[in-house]
C-alpha cells in the first residue's frame, strides 16, 4: 500500500469519527453505525492501494454499503470524508465518483413507491393511521369534523391484513372499508380524509397504482356539434395523485403516448397527437387532473375496455442542506451534493439589510428550471447564529434565470445587537436532485356516457 501522510490518516479518523449517529437503530442485516465507520476508512485507506484490482474493489465495496433505500445512503453520505488538500487527489477523485453515484440512488429511492405491512383486527381508524404513516413517512390528516362528519376516529374500526401492499391500494381498502374519501385540494402536504358521499363508488378497483402514483378517470364527456357534424370530442378527466410525502413540480403527458380499446377490442383514436399536456402542480395540492382528448366513437361502443398511458412526472429528491460558515469570507465557494450545486457569489449590507447573492444550479438540466421554476422560491435560506437560532431571510429578489440556473439575493435584518457577519451560518435547503420519473397505467372498464 503507498505510504500515506500522517496528517490524511489523522483527518480521515476525525472526520469518521465525527460523523453523527443515526437516530434509528441499524435494521436486522445492516451494519451498526461504528462497525460501519470502521469499515468505511479501512475502505477508503484502500481507495489509495498501489493494485488497481484493490482499488476497484475498495470502490464497489463502498457502493454496496450505500444499499438501496434512502437511509442506508445518508448512513454512508455522513461517514464519507468531506475533500480536503490532505487526501491524495486520485483518492479525492474516486470519492467524488462514489459520492455522486450513491446520492443519485439516494435521491431515486426518496421518489420510489412506498408499502404496508400490517395486521388489523378491529383497529381504531387512528390508530390505523398511525401505523401507515409510521411505515411510510406519508401523513393522514383526519378532517371529517370540517367536512361535516363524524369527529370519533375510535367510532371506526378497521379489519386487514396487508403483507407489502403498496400505499395506495392499502389505502383505497381501508377507505372503502371505513366509506371514507379523500380531498386533495386542502393545501395541506398530508392525505386529507373526509366522509364519503352516498352516491360515492367505491377507490379500490377503479384506479392504476405505478409507484408512489394513483390514476383515476373521473369523468367522461361526450360532445357533438349537432350544426358541424364533424366536430365531435370524447374527453378523459384522468387524476394523478401521489403518496402525500412528494411534492411534484409539474406533470406532463404526451398524447403520442396515449392508447385505448373499445370493448370490441377496436383501438379509439386519439385527437391532437402531437400535443403534449402540461400541468404545473401548485403547492397544498395533493392530485392533479389531466384531460385526455379522443375522437368521438360511434354510438355502439359503450365503454373503454383498456387506456393505457405513459406520463413524466418531475420529482424532487431527497432534501439537503447546503452550509457557508465565515460569511465574511464566503464570497466565490461553491458546493454540490447530488445533481445540485449552490454558489454563495456575494454578501453585502445594503442600509439596514444584508443581501446574501447566490445560484442556484441544476447539473444536469431539464424542465425543472426550464418551464417550472416555482419551486425553487420555496426552497428554505436563513442564517444561524453561533448559539444555533435562526434569522428568517424577510425577502428574495431574483438576480438570474437560464434554462438550468437561478440567481437570487435573500435578503436579511439582523437581530437589534448583531452588527456584523460574525458567527453567523448561512443555510440553503433544497432537494439534492429533479428526478423524472416516467409513469404507466393502465385503467379498464370505463364506461361512456
Amino acid at each position: 500500500m503507498r505510504a500515506m501522510t500522517c496528517g490524511w490518516m489523522l483527518g480521515l479518523v476525525l472526520a469518521v469519527s465525527a460523523s453523527p449517529a443515526q437516530e434509528a437503530p441499524a435494521p436486522t442485516g445492516e451494519p451498526a453505525d461504528q462497525e460501519l465507520a470502521g469499515r468505511v476508512e479501512r475502505l477508503v485507506r484502500q481507495l489509495n492501494d498501489d493494485r488497481a484490482a484493490q482499488r476497484e474493489a475498495a470502490e464497489n465495496e463502498l457502493l454496496d454499503l450505500g444499499g438501496t433505500t434512502t437511509r442506508q445512503s445518508d448512513r454512508l453520505l455522513d461517514l464519507l470524508p468531506e475533500p480536503n488538500d490532505q487526501i491524495p487527489l486520485a483518492v479525492r477523485e474516486r470519492l467524488a465518483q462514489i459520492r455522486q453515484q450513491i446520492e443519485d440512488r439516494a435521491a431515486k429511492a426518496a421518489v420510489a413507491g412506498t408499502t404496508v405491512t400490517l395486521t388489523a383486527n378491529q383497529m381504531p381508524l387512528a390508530d390505523v393511521f398511525a401505523a401507515l404513516e409510521k411505515q411510510t413517512g406519508n401523513p393522514l390528516a383526519d378532517k371529517r369534523q370540517q367536512f361535516g362528519g363524524d369527529p370519533d376516529a375510535a367510532a371506526i374500526q378497521l379489519t386487514a391484513t396487508f403483507e407489502n401492499e403498496p400505499f395506495w391500494s392499502a389505502v383505497d381498502q381501508l377507505l372503502d372499508q371505513a366509506k371514507l374519501s379523500v380531498y386533495n385540494y386542502g393545501g395541506d402536504d398530508a392525505l386529507v380524509i373526509m366522509p364519503r358521499g352516498a352516491d360515492d363508488g367505491p377507490r379500490h378497483g377503479r384506479a392504476s397504482y405505478n409507484g408512489p402514483f394513483r390514476m383515476e378517470v373521473l369523468e367522461v364527456q361526450g360532445q357533438r356539434n349537432l350544426r358541424q357534424p364533424s366536430r365531435k370530442s370524447l374527453k378523459l378527466q384522468l387524476e394523478v395523485a401521489w403518496e402525500p410525502r412528494l411534492r411534484p413540480i409539474a406533470l406532463s403527458q404526451p398524447v403520442a403516448d396515449l392508447a385505448a380499446t373499445d370493448d370490441a377490442g377496436q383501438p379509439l383514436a386519439v385527437a391532437q397527437r402531437q400535443a403534449v399536456l402540461d400541468v404545473e402542480v401548485p403547492t397544498g395540492t395533493q392530485a392533479a387532473e389531466i384531460v385526455l382528448p379522443f375522437e368521438l366513437p360511434s354510438r355502439d361502443v359503450k365503454r373503454i375496455a383498456s387506456l393505457k398511458g405513459k406520463l413524466k412526472a418531475l420529482v424532487p429528491g431527497r432534501q439537503v442542506q447546503f452550509k457557508f460558515g465565515d460569511l465574511a469570507n464566503a464570497a466565490g465557494k461553491t458546493e454540490r451534493r447530488g445533481g445540485v450545486e449552490v454558489s454563495l457569489d456575494t454578501v453585502r449590507k445594503n442600509n439596514a439589510i444584508w443581501e446574501v447573492h447566490m445560484r442556484f444550479r441544476l447539473v444536469e438540466a431539464n424542465r425543472a428550471l426550464e418551464s417550472h421554476r416555482g419551486w425553487v422560491f420555496q426552497n428554505l435560506s436563513y442564517l444561524v447564529d453561533a448559539e444555533g437560532q435562526r434569522i428568517e431571510q424577510v425577502g428574495l429578489e431574483t438576480t438570474r434565470q437560464t434554462p438550468n440556473e437561478v440567481g437570487i439575493a435573500y435578503l436579511f435584518d439582523l437581530p437589534e445587537g448583531q452588527q456584523n457577519l460574525d458567527g453567523l451560518t448561512w443555510v440553503y435547503e433544497t432537494p439534492a436532485a429533479i428526478v423524472e420519473l416516467p409513469v404507466e397505467y393502465e385503467i379498464k372498464d370505463i364506461d361512456l356516457p
